[in-house]
């Protein structure tokens, strides 16, 4: 073999290693940015979908901000003169200004109030204050009537036939008080409560953890009992116990289930053959801060009890699997924020109750 040949074969060599090398180098980059990927995609499917919960910061409700204070002009009017308990959020509002002041019910049909499910009116008398329920009673006289419908909870979104019947009653209250009739918030009641539907769909869930026997049938009574006096663990008067929040002890973040979704009973006899932590996610102040506080008792009675935390299907929850359902919780609460629903506030209990 020549030396030019012999030159060749090496450059032909060191040709074919660089390219191993390269591809090798490649394939490796290729692995960690799937391996990257999937480390940070929720992969909660139908058998574990959490069903209820909140964040990793404190959300209140100055954090999302007063309507009324970031409103001006007119819209500031509005709202500054609205009465306590209305939500423009979720609620729609019809405004009637009466053409004299009215010294009697009937023309408020109140009968029909009552036959329509979530609809409320307020009356006042100039700038007085909103009278009602059981204030709107005979004798009070008034010239401004507000007619509010709640356009969505878990029973879902306003039917058709509600809508006609809330139109028909508007219009009723309107010519009979020969009044003004001028729309607040949502007047395509259709179509409002059709993305609000859709909205509380995505964000109604609830989270059910288990923590089941490592290797017994049943855990050790006695270990039960020390477990349950954790300070946070609270049962009032023969209820289910429930986990308080540790920095808000008037919170409560989950429940604590047997197996069978029904209270504990926690003595030397028992025999419990797991732990059902539950929450509610909407109605869950700070969802992704109580989530922690969930895992962390959860971490303590596994090790207090010799038991293993499992999902809904059984199976078991690694720190990996515990990360992805607290990206999808915090997603939760974003969702509820970004329609100025506060995890856990008034009006949340008002959509998810």
């Amino acid at each position: 073999m020549s030396d030019v040949q012999l030159a060749l074969l090496i450059f032909g060599l060191i040709i074919i290693i660089i390219m191993i090398i390269h591809n090798w180098a490649q394939i490796r980059s290729h692995k960690k940015v799937k391996a990257k990927l999937d480390s940070t995609t929720i992969g909660i499917s139908d058998d574990n979908d959490p069903l209820f919960q909140s964040a990793e910061f404190e959300v209140n409700e100055a954090s999302v901000g007063n309507p009324s204070s970031q409103s001006e002009g007119s819209a500031k009017m509005i709202f500054d003169n609205l009465p306590d308990g209305i939500f423009p959020e979720v609620e729609s509002v019809a405004s009637i200004t009466c053409s004299g002041i009215q010294d009697s019910l009937q023309h408020l049909f109140l009968d029909k109030v009552l036959a329509i499910n979530g609809l409320r009116i307020y009356i006042r008398n100039g700038s007085d204050i909103w009278a009602t329920e059981s204030a709107v009673e005979e004798g009070v006289r008034f010239n401004q009537i507000l007619i509010v419908q709640q356009l969505v909870s878990r029973s879902g979104q306003l039917q058709q036939e509600s809508i006609n019947r809330l139109l028909d009653y508007v219009n009723e209250v309107k010519i009979a008080v020969n009044g003004t009739l001028f729309w607040l918030f949502n007047e395509e009641i259709s179509v409002e409560s059709k993305k609000l539907n859709d909205m509380c769909r995505e964000v109604d869930r609830a989270l059910s953890l288990k923590v089941l026997p490592k290797s017994d049938t049943a855990f050790h009574p006695a270990a039960l009992i020390d477990f349950f006096k954790d300070p946070n663990i609270n049962k009032p008067d023969n209820t289910v116990h429930k986990l308080l929040n540790s920095q808000n002890r008037e919170e409560v973040i989950c429940e604590i289930l047997s197996l069978s979704g029904k209270p504990l009973e926690i003595n030397y006899e028992a025999f419990i053959q797991g732990i059902i932590f539950k929450m509610d996610v909407p109605n869950t102040k700070n969802i992704t801060h109580a989530f922690n506080e969930t895992i962390k008792i959860i971490r303590e009675s596994c090790s207090q009890l010799n038991g293993t935390l499992v999902d809904v299907g059984g199976k078991p929850m690694n720190d990996d699997y515990i990360s992805k359902v607290y990206v999808y919780l915090k997603g939760v609460e974003q969702k509820m924020l970004s329609k100025k629903i506060i995890p856990g506030s008034e009006l949340a209990k008002k959509i998810f109750s």
